[in-house]
């Protein structure tokens, strides 16, 4: 069974034509705050550290056959052949990497960078919940399976933090472990028809 169309369009598709806005234009389109809410959602956990929510970045990951590749040409572009500007990064992003063909639907990549209540919940469930929002009407809850990289060399962990300094370069590179949220389950909790709570995948 496939990735609902609404919640693909939601977090992949209108976040890509956010991107080809800002390449085109070479600034950030109207209402680019409230777009950027499909970038943040809250993740929920509960274990050891008690239920928690915690608002993290969250992005694509590629499909497995391509994450080798994916995670060198990453970590080229975020230290050795850095973008210019951010008109020339989210060129770059969407010739090089935004591309669905290279996406995995069924992952979504994060970076733990706190290391409290997420931390503590996930090493001991290895379950998390993401509730995104995006005002005024629209909400998904996607329950997931999470997987953490934290090993030197893992691909998926090479990838998330040069993805990460891509955008977001401190000087220094990241180091952080990733979250790979494998989707489980897809509820459109939306202020509509189709929502309030009903599970759409699978």
């Amino acid at each position: 069974m496939e990735i609902p169309t609404s919640f693909n369009k939601y977090f992949f598709i209108d976040r890509i034509e956010v991107l080809k806005k800002m390449c085109l234009e070479g600034k950030s389109p109207e209402n680019f705050l409230i777009g950027f809410t499909r970038a943040v959602p809250a993740v929920i956990t509960y274990g050891p550290a008690g239920l928690s929510g915690s608002i993290k970045m969250v992005g694509f990951v590629p499909k497995k056959e391509f994450i080798n590749e994916m995670a060198e040409k990453a970590y080229r572009y975020a230290y050795i052949d850095r973008g210019k500007d951010m008109r020339d990064i989210t060129c770059l992003l969407l010739k090089e990497f935004y591309r669905i063909e290279l996406i995995d639907p069924m992952l979504i990549g994060g970076l733990e960078m706190a290391f409290r209540h997420s931390w503590e919940n996930i090493r001991a469930t290895g379950k998390a919940t993401l509730l995104f929002y995006t005002p005024p009407n629209t909400s998904y809850e996607v329950r997931c399976g999470v997987e953490i990289h934290e090993e030197d060399g893992d691909p998926y962990k090479k990838y998330l933090n040069s993805m990460h300094d891509i955008f977001h370069w401190s000087g220094r590179k990241s180091n952080y472990p990733a979250y790979i949220f494998k989707i489980k389950e897809i509820y459109d909790n939306s202020n509509s028809r189709e929502g309030f709570g009903r599970r759409i995948y699978p």
